[in-house]
């Protein structure tokens, strides 16, 4: 019945309601219940197969035995990541969302993308009957944050008609949800150019350029206008440039995001009595790691905007949210 090998608990369903331990790594119990209700595990003709996650799941909250006294330290060793599996997996399990792990991919018929940890479902709905809502990656927060690789992977997935969620587990042993997903941001805003060649220099590498401001695009002093590194109709060369003319291109009208952290807030036009959306990150301060990230998703979040993250690719600019879900589905594990 052991299939230590592929990290795996064979469990099988009996006729009796006790547990027999028939080896140090394998169990029998009656427990198909777990499959139809909860998606735990994964039904096989021999019974039902339990990975790790499973394992320490139905150990935690099916009253279930492990497998051996030194069990949970052999995987351990095997499989340094499943303290926070577990941690995820009580997060997403708690509201009532079916999951399934990795380890049972190669037994589902559901297609998914290959960097998916998991998949899951709502509350409401099974894996023997309906396809995931969202596919999930956990990182740990001091986990370094590559950008670029999930905005191929939240379009992977949305692109399937799923969300792609992201679960970030913190020192403390906290769980909190995010999701990630390209944004295209667009405006109406018509922007004007000016000749950087003929303007003053002064100080931070801003410019004065004597001219008539228009649109509010630009602030103005004794009739001329203040020029960033950005503000020129010369050719584009920095990565930081490219995305502000991205942004002009894409009409949008670009203020500074000083005030809230980041290099540019986008409107959709040139109005300051509307709603800037979008706040946009310098391509030379991407977060780093997810504590970053996470801190400019809950501080743009909390002034109702949405943080856009520039990734140069080729000659395309795209931009990657980390966005806060919806208060119905943040999918949390606090521990106190």
């Amino acid at each position: 019945m052991s299939v230590w090998f592929n990290r795996l608990i064979k469990v099988g369903w009996l006729t009796g309601t006790s547990m027999a331990d028939i080896g140090s790594h394998s169990i029998h119990v009656q427990s198909k219940k777990w499959w139809d209700r909860s998606a735990l595990g994964m039904p096989t003709k021999e019974g039902l197969t339990l990975g790790p996650v499973d394992i320490l799941y139905c150990h935690l909250h099916r009253g279930m035995k492990l497998p051996s006294s030194n069990w949970f330290e052999d995987i351990l060793e095997i499989r340094p990541t499943i303290i926070s599996e577990c941690l995820v997996d009580q997060a997403l399990r708690s509201p009532g969302n079916k999951v399934v792990w990795y380890d049972h991919f190669d037994d589902i018929s559901h297609e998914h993308s290959k960097n998916s940890t998991a998949l899951r479902w709502d509350s409401n709905k099974h894996p023997s009957k309906f396809s995931p809502d969202a596919e999930v990656r956990w990182f740990h927060s001091r986990t370094e944050f590559d950008a670029s690789d999930l905005l191929n992977w939240s379009d992977e997935v949305n692109q399937s008609g799923r969300i792609a969620e992201v679960m970030v587990v913190d020192d403390d042993l906290d769980v909190v949800c995010y999701r990630v997903k390209e944004i295209d941001p667009s405006g109406v805003f018509d922007s004007t150019r000016h000749d950087k060649e003929n303007s003053i220099k002064i100080d931070s590498g801003t410019s004065w350029s004597k001219g008539e401001q228009l649109n509010n695009q630009h602030p103005s002093f004794l009739n001329g206008v203040l020029l960033d590194e950005h503000h020129s109709d010369l050719p584009v060369y920095s990565e930081g440039s490219m995305v502000y003319e991205d942004l002009l291109e894409r009409r949008l009208f670009v203020k500074s995001g000083f005030k809230y952290g980041v290099r540019w807030r986008a409107y959709e036009n040139g109005s300051y009595d509307g709603h800037a959306p979008w706040l946009v990150c310098h391509p030379d301060a991407i977060p780093t790691n997810w504590i970053s990230a996470c801190q400019g998703s809950r501080l743009a979040s909390g002034v109702s905007k949405t943080m856009l993250l520039p990734i140069i690719d080729g000659t395309r600019i795209r931009y990657l949210a980390v966005l806060r879900p919806p208060s119905n589905s943040r999918w949390n594990s606090v521990r106190r």
